[in-house]
């Protein structure tokens, strides 16, 4: 052992109940649980989930952060890692992957991420998002976290395999709904009767949905000519050869749905929870458009124009990161203040909990956009202070792409609607859960006046 370093079982943390340990209140509390913990034992504090999650070193703040995305990045594994993800993702996602096959597999995918591939998505998102919420002002309350969760996966499934049929885009939004709630399965059976055995059903029809594609595309000689995801990724060959078989195109493709929507849906829930409950920051964003691009759509060149906008994406991620938890399995001992963490553990960060340190982010659990603009820039004060979207090697490849996404959904809900959700901000901020607390968000989308410069009856300026 290093000269004076504690063993990692001296951290603090109490173990929980006898045989389950900490295991049921992860599962049940989620995101609270480990807010709990770190109140009262600080940024370094341990808990054990046998069957799942052994032993595990849990670590706050930016320089927990820079160990596993930079300095400990070689000694840390994503794949097992992220095991718990193993029902919806195969070994053949890229997050899902360490080293060598990591790196040729991101090397694959990269060129679906590349500048002039995400501009080529612009339209058809842009399409889709104004079609869908054409009618949100015409239904009274809706069910937020809902509907952006059909409108994000229909995005996805029009980019990554070039659907265009409203009723198989439903089917599989059933299926995936089906596939993500399976995770919440404690019974790992493979059965109908257990939730995780439905996930499992709905996750072999999307595989076989997919591979339909492929193969009426192959027999139609249209493969070439295709220019959505699915086909970049089955027709990318790198300089060494390397290629994607069909059955690795169709798992990539079926993380990148998973990770393409429910991810955005989650951040834009609470970004228009945010907004809703700040009229003069909608105000602020109207008027920051209005001077950029008058009552037109947004043009893909002025994406970059838009401050207000920028920031306020990026508060959202501050304050509701897309991943609560990023977990690595350690496969040689690292150290980390103080102690040795062994081989066999594994060690979690919390963008969530790092994003609430008020050493960096001064009022933490404030909505406020303006701590991104310059002079205060909060999140440069130290390296890995924003890590919304992770870090390192395994960063999310697609995070331009989804601010992307978002900036166009937010753009083009301003210009047409003001509105309101509930709860509101008094009633449960700081909000500690956001991932169980999104599906109690309603929404009340008025359409503006423009005659009354872009203001409804509630907004005011």
């Amino acid at each position: 052992m290093t000269n004076k370093l504690k063993p990692a079982n001296m951290m603090p943390g109490n173990a929980g109940l006898p045989l389950i340990r900490n295991t049921f209140g992860a599962i049940t509390q989620q995101e609270l649980f480990y807010w709990q913990r770190h109140q009262q034992h600080g940024k370094i504090f341990k808990v054990s989930m046998p069957g799942l999650f052994d032993n595990i070193a849990c670590l706050v703040g930016p320089e927990a952060n820079r160990l596993m995305f930079k300095d400990e990045a070689d000694k840390l594994s994503s794949r097992l890692g992220n095991k718990f993800l193993s029902p919806i993702l195969s070994p053949d996602m890229v997050l899902m992957q360490d080293g060598q096959q990591h790196r040729i597999s991101r090397k694959l995918i990269l060129p679906v991420f590349l500048p002039q591939a995400i501009a080529s998505y612009f339209d058809t998102i842009q399409a889709v998002v104004t079609e869908t919420i054409d009618d949100w002002g015409k239904q009274g309350t809706i069910d937020l976290s809902a509907e952006l969760h059909k409108l994000t996966l229909k995005i996805v499934v029009k980019i990554f395999l070039g659907s265009e049929n409203t009723a198989e885009i439903e089917q599989v939004s059933e299926w995936f709904t089906i596939l993500v709630d399976s995770l919440n399965g404690v019974i790992k059976w493979d059965h109908p009767l257990t939730l995780h055995g439905r996930g499992q059903v709905a996750r072999r029809k999307i595989f076989n949905y997919v591979r339909q594609i492929i193969q009426e595309r192959s027999t139609n000689g249209d493969l070439d000519q295709s220019t959505d995801v699915l086909s970049l990724l089955l027709n990318t060959i790198d300089e060494d050869g390397n290629k994607f078989t069909e059955t690795q195109v169709i798992n990539q493709a079926i993380g990148f749905l998973f990770a393409g929507h429910d991810t955005t849906s989650s951040l834009m829930s609470w970004l228009l929870f945010e907004l809703g409950n700040c009229p003069e920051w909608r105000q602020r964003l109207w008027d920051e458009q209005q001077q950029v691009m008058g009552d037109n759509p947004i043009a893909i060149s002025q994406l970059r124009q838009l401050p207000h906008l920028t920031n306020t994406i990026k508060e959202g991620e501050r304050m509701y990161p897309p991943g609560f938890i990023i977990c690595r399995m350690v496969m040689a001992d690292v150290e980390h203040g103080g102690y040795l963490i062994p081989a066999g553990w594994y060690v979690c960060i919390f963008p969530q909990l790092t994003h609430r340190l008020p050493e960096i982010y001064q009022d933490p659990d404030t909505f406020d956009p303006d701590r991104f603009a310059p002079p205060r820039e909060e999140d440069k004060k130290q390296p890995y202070s924003l890590i919304g979207f992770g870090g390192g090697v395994h960063s999310c490849i697609g995070v331009e792409l989804a601010q992307m996404e978002m900036k166009i959904m937010l753009s083009t809900l301003l210009q047409k609607y003001d509105w309101t959700v509930t709860p509101k901000t008094a009633e449960i901020a700081p909000v500690r859960r956001p991932f169980t607390m999104q599906k109690q968000l309603k929404a009340t989308f008025v359409p503006l006046n423009p005659l009354l410069g872009g203001v409804s009856v509630g907004r005011g300026r």
